[in-house]
């Protein structure tokens, strides 16, 4: 039974992690030798891994017991490996201690040339046992994965046997024929089972218990267990914050897996009280305890993540409609799963054909997907999900507040996806025949919902205890270490029982732990587990020193200096890219990974970096540039590229500049660097304004420009030195031209002086009577008369011509 095998596998991995690996008795030698006996063992093994792989004929439990020894003779070859590294390279470190072996023609001494050669021998009886022991590994490792490779061979043979498709009517004929003969097996096995001695005699006393049982579990489930239900409920409905409310919640939760069983127990507890096992029904009677723990599940993951009654504490933002929908899902699911333990445990007990199956499995299936398509609808009908289209509509808007929870609204769409998808194609394959095939389209389905579901509460449980303990709000957001945290911590927990359900062996479970904590050989590179947490542990350490040490020059060391906010920026962001740098360098030195084979891979790269990457490599070397020759600085005013504003933010590839319009504009740093550059405030913040006047011809000039210079002096932006001065520039075609050039003490006030100054001066020139002029033109006409005259003819109105009579 799938659902029992999973269950059984995970325990038999959680043994297997907990006590380690086998010891490895056949390779494994304290002196690192490998003797003569393991190595004819470990050939005795892998002849019987051939014949049996050759003859295809031994079945599934065989091939896992060979596996099993395979994986202990690998494990102890690679202990004797490991250790014969260890002693090869102290040996190869005391021959390099000699130095260089002398070229030709040339001779060392006597000692050191003994000595050498002393090394050299040791070395290579050091080897030797790495050597065979590495070809009995890597054979080992080569019979694994051609017995893992056969085992899911016939796994997939399996789920391919067709069965007799419920369409056609001989298949209902026969399967009611084969399922009345399973009834009379069962009662010839009830009668035989009440005929031992050891029933008969003891059933006046077995049956009334077990008669006393029965109703006490009917009872209890159908008419004591929602009363108590209903108590609990409105005791948690009492007013109450932090712990007391958790804790009541936490009862109440509880409750839908106490109550159950308390009946469920009193029901199972009859077969055992009446000793009753027929032949024909006994993996199923075993499974009964399965069947009946499967349903609790399924009610208590349905109160617990619907929660009907409980806006509170339900964890999907449903309405109290669908919540009980929901949650009447689940409980249909839950008895589906139950009915495909019994069905499955039936087909263990040879109880029925393969008619009777296709007859027993088509109505669940087809009841399940049903079932399921409803629950994912449920699920589409979150409130998160329908707040997408919303969510994107707002964005642009308002993009702080646009986002809820959008990687959870993704998930739940893809999940009601999947379910619709599975529920489809479950019932399609069930009428063509293929019945297994059905229930791997849809058990792993329903059991991954379960096992997400179970993941979600406890997600949600250690928040909402975490936030009660560090005192916050239950709408309060949780720290965002704790809740990334939790999530890796429950993906490494749940990712074997998912992949498990989906059809991966325990054995596949165990070959990825080994993969994981042995590593891989990429090269000269040892990937591992340990490596990559060493190697994330020591950056993320660095990150967060940098992070701090770029604060502390921030706040506490740059302001009191002498340096101007640009080189403060400068300084922190060197910081900020060496000690990254530094961080990653040691990051990598302490993980152990050897980086000198990547050479040849960067010299490669080079070459597109030379062709491809030449832009960005422009970029980043001309940001390193801008950093330390500082031609620029965060505040300055430049126009570059045909665009003016102040230098925002300086970063390696880029520089963004904001425009007098408020406009962000990315300026790539190889144009700082390679073209024009105007800077307003590179040494000095002081520059100079020209004001154009024109006056009218015949204007007393004299006062023109004391009207000019005396706007100049009285404005207070405008420098006392230089002094302003009122150049006439030009005889214009409708003005006298002048300038009045004057230096600011802040360029930043151009605009503002500027404008000051025109009314200034338009007051000024309009009280002493000057004129602006503006452009004026004499138009002059030749021949007026006649054009006069032509007009006048054309004005007069015309005198009718008399019509003659002619003769006919």
């Amino acid at each position: 039974m799938k659902f029992l095998k999973c269950i059984l596998l995970v325990l038999a991995l959680s043994i297997t992690f907990s006590g380690g690996m086998p010891a490895g008795t056949l390779l494994a030698q304290e002196a690192g030798q490998v003797p003569p006996e393991p190595i004819a063992r470990s050939t005795e093994l892998f002849n019987r891994a051939a014949t049996a792989l050759e003859e295809r004929s031994v079945s599934p439990k065989t091939l896992d017991q060979l596996r099993s020894q395979l994986v202990e003779v690998r494990d102890a070859s690679a202990a004797v490996i490991d250790r014969g590294n260890i002693r090869a390279s102290a040996l190869q470190a005391q021959l390099n201690s000699l130095g260089a072996p002398p070229a030709d023609g040339q001779k060392e001494a006597d000692e050191v040339a003994a000595r050498r050669l002393e090394l050299t021998n040791a070395l290579a009886a050091a080897n030797a046992p790495v050597r065979v022991a590495g070809e009995i590994n890597n054979q080992a490792i080569f019979y694994i994965r051609q017995v893992d490779r056969q085992l899911r061979a016939r796994q997939l043979s399996t789920l391919l046997d067709r069965y007799p498709s419920p369409l056609a009517p001989s298949t209902w004929a026969a399967g009611f024929q084969e399922i009345g003969e399973f009834i009379k097996r069962f009662e010839r096995g009830v009668q035989n089972e009440l005929a031992r001695p050891s029933v008969s005699k003891k059933l006046h006393e077995t049956v009334p218990l077990s008669l006393g049982l029965a109703i006490f579990g009917i009872l209890f489930l159908t008419v004591l267990q929602h009363p108590i239900s209903r108590a609990l409920k409105l005791y948690c409905e009492k007013p109450a914050t932090g712990a007391k409310a958790l804790m009541l919640a936490v009862l109440y939760n509880a409750s839908f897996i106490v109550l159950p069983t308390i009946g469920a127990a009193a029901l199972i507890s009859i077969f055992p009280i009446l000793d009753i096992y027929p032949n024909s029904v006994r993996t199923a009677v075993i499974a009964v305890p399965v069947m009946a723990l499967v349903m609790i599940i399924a009610n208590w993951l349905g109160h617990t993540i619907f929660a009907p009654g409980q806006d509170r504490w339900r964890l999907l933002e449903l309405g109290d409609r669908e919540a009980k929908l929901g949650l009447r899902l689940c409980q249909g699911l839950g008895v589906f799963m139950a009915l495909e333990v019994a069905v499955e445990a039936f087909e263990l007990d040879n109880a029925f054909g393969t008619a009777a199956i296709s007859v027993l499995s088509a109505p669940p299936i087809a009841m399940a997907a049903v079932l399921l398509w409803s629950l994912a609808s449920v699920i589409r009908s979150n409130k998160s999900v329908e707040s997408n289209a919303v969510e994107s509509e707002q964005t642009a808007e308002e993009p702080e507040e646009a986002s809820v929870k959008p990687q959870e609204s993704g998930f739940l769409l893809f999940l009601s996806l999947l379910m619709k998808t599975s529920a489809v194609l479950a019932v399609c394959v069930t009428l063509v025949g293929y019945v297994q095939l059905a229930r791997v389209a849809i058990l792993p389905v329903i059991m991954t919902v379960a096992e997400l579901g179970f993941g979600f509460m406890l997600y949600h449980l250690i928040l909402v205890v975490v936030k009660t303990a560090i005192g916050k709000r239950e709408d309060e957001p949780a720290p965002v270490l704790v809740a990334f945290g939790l999530i890796c911590v429950l993906t490494l927990i749940f990712a074997p029982l998912i992949a498990m359900t989906w059809g991966a062996r325990g054995t596949d479970i165990v070959e990825v732990w080994y993969l994981l904590t042995n590593g891989v050989q990429l090269g000269d590179i040892h990937l591992s587990l340990d490596s990559f947490i060493v190697l994330v542990a020591i950056f993320g350490i660095g990150v967060v020193v940098t992070r701090w040490l770029q604060n502390l020059l921030k706040a506490t060391v740059l302001p009191q200096t002498r340096m101007d906010s640009g080189a403060q920026n400068a300084v922190v962001t060197g910081t900020g890219y060496v000690g990254l740098t530094l961080a990653a360098l040691i990051a990598i030195s302490t993980a152990g990974l050897n980086l000198s084979s990547l050479a040849v891979v960067a010299g490669a790269l080079s070459v597109g970096i030379g062709f491809g990457l030449q832009t960005i490599v422009s970029n980043f070397v001309s940001g390193i540039i801008l950093l330390i020759e500082r031609p620029i600085k965060e505040g300055d005013w430049i126009e570059v590229s045909g665009q003016s504003g102040y230098v925002r933010k300086i970063s390696v590839r880029s520089t963004r500049i904001e425009t007098f319009d408020r406009h962000d504009v990315i300026i790539p740093n190889s144009e700082l660097i390679a073209g024009t550059v105007k800077n307003m405030t590179l040494t000095s913040k002081s520059g100079r304004l020209i004001l154009p006047v024109g006056v009218a011809y015949g204007s007393d000039l004299e006062k023109v420009k004391s009207i000019l210079f005396d706007a100049a002096r009285g404005h207070s932006t405008i420098a006392r030195y230089p002094t302003p001065q009122v150049l006439f520039i030009g005889l214009g075609d409708s003005s006298l031209n002048f300038e009045l050039r004057c230096f600011l003490k802040d360029i930043g006030n151009v605009m503002i002086t500027k404008s000051d100054l025109y009314f200034t001066v338009y007051n000024e020139l309009g009280k002493a009577g000057i004129e602006i002029p503006f452009p004026q033109r004499d138009l002059h006409f030749k021949d007026i008369d006649r054009l006069a005259a032509a007009l006048e003819r054309r004005q007069a109105p015309e005198v009718p011509q008399p019509v003659e009579d002619k003769p006919s």
